[in-house]
């Protein structure tokens, strides 16, 4: 069974609640401030391997690290299905494309 983006978000929301990051009664800023930290790490990122287990480049753990600041975001947020706005959001972008 695949866990979904919203379980996902629900996870790291957990993570940065319980690391201190931030309380649940916590305004969204110190998340923002994650996302540009974690951005700004992706642009300093090389395509080398990183040190960390798994064989994933400096780059793809950095994007994974906005993908997973942004998720923690809009989860604190309490957006109620991530999914459908990431899928909404995707198919604007088609329609704009067009």
């Amino acid at each position: 069974m695949a866990i979904t983006l919203n379980k996902y978000a629900e996870l790291c929301e957990e993570i940065a609640i319980v690391s201190g990051r931030i309380t649940p009664n916590s305004s969204a800023g110190p998340l923002l401030y994650d996302i540009s930290r974690n951005w700004r790490r992706l642009l300093d990122a090389s395509g080398f391997q990183s040190d960390n287990p798994g064989g994933w480049s400096e780059k793809e753990e950095s994007a994974a690290e906005v993908i997973i600041s942004a998720l923690t975001y809009l989860q604190h947020l309490g957006c109620k299905d991530i999914e459908q706005l990431l899928k909404d959001t995707v198919e604007r972008h088609i329609r704009q494309s067009v």
